[in-house]
């Protein structure tokens, strides 16, 4: 089973795909929905101000060589958790087993997913060389999710990498991600699809695929 479930922006610095949540069709404050068509414009919306701040971070950690992996690896985590709605992810990857899950089983899903996703790609975030990261434009997609266009360019001067983020307004002025599309390819539905025919061979439970995370765990 591929697992690709890593935040766009650290994947894509490291040549992976991603894959995350479906869409959000709720309403979003005006701020968070303005058009944006220049790059100066989209960094001062609040949604591409948003991914903006997420990718410096990013940058950041990954640049900084003093710190420890062990110390890099609770920072990609808080980045994680600040900008990524990882309830709404993890719910719609497995789908309608998600409503007849345990409570217990929910938790330990949710503790798995976040593990396997630090944990496949930490290593790789440490051969980061020189990538950059820009915010290109903001568009409307409902009343309370923006899309914002970015793209990474690459030190060895290859072609930039264009990525786009999907970002819910979830109140309060709070901001998450929810979906990402990498070189116009969303592969959201590849994961749900993979992990949804794995709950079925096992009758709809997660059983299955709770073992299979925690060995993926184990072994890496």
């Amino acid at each position: 089973m591929r697992l690709l479930l890593i935040p766009a922006f650290l994947a894509v610095m490291t040549g992976s795909a991603l894959a995350f949540a479906e869409p959000s069709q709720a309403d979003n404050p005006a701020g968070a929905q303005a058009s944006a068509n220049s790059p100066e414009e989209a960094q001062k919306v609040p949604a591409g101000k948003f991914i903006q701040d997420m990718g410096n971070s990013a940058i950041a950690q990954m640049a900084d060589k003093s710190v420890p992996q062990d110390q890099k690896m609770d920072r990609y985590r808080d980045i994680l958790r600040a900008s990524f709605d990882m309830k709404t992810i993890g719910h719609y990857v497995i789908g309608r087993a998600w409503n007849t899950a345990s409570d217990d089983q929910k938790q330990e899903y949710m503790q798995l997913f976040e593990k396997l996703v630090l944990k496949t790609y930490g290593d790789k975030l440490n051969l980061y060389s020189g990538e950059e990261f820009r915010v290109k434009a903001v568009r409307p997609e409902s009343e309370k999710d923006s899309m914002v266009n970015s793209e990474i360019t690459h030190a060895d001067g290859s072609p930039p990498t264009k990525v786009d983020w999907r970002v819910h307004d979830e109140g309060g002025g709070k901001l998450a991600v929810i979906d990402v599309i990498v070189q116009g390819v969303s592969q959201s539905v590849t994961q749900h699809d993979e992990y949804s025919s794995i709950i079925q061979r096992d009758g709809g439970k997660l059983d299955s695929l709770l073992s299979l995370m925690k060995k993926q765990v184990d072994e890496q």
